[in-house]
């Protein structure tokens, strides 16, 4: 995931940023990197268990959702 926050001051970032508004620190190249390690993963299977693992752990979906989605995700190695 990429991140919302300066590594460097912890301020927010838009999702365009190149700089951080409040430290000046560059953010495109962290973000490019991050983008570049997300990019090793090559197995669906394992980037569709990410994304659902994702979701859960920012309370984008219940529990139960979680569940009943990893259960289909399974059935599909």
């Amino acid at each position: 995931m990429i991140n919302d926050k300066c590594n460097k001051c912890g301020a927010e970032l838009s999702v365009d940023s190149k700089f951080c508004k409040d430290c000046g620190t560059i953010i495109r190249k962290e973000i490019d990197e991050q983008i570049q390690k997300k990019n090793i993963l090559t197995n669906p299977q394992d980037e569709a268990q990410n994304i659902l693992r994702t979701r859960f752990a920012k309370g984008e979906i219940t529990k139960k959702e979680y569940k009943k989605k990893k259960k289909i995700l399974q059935k599909y190695p």
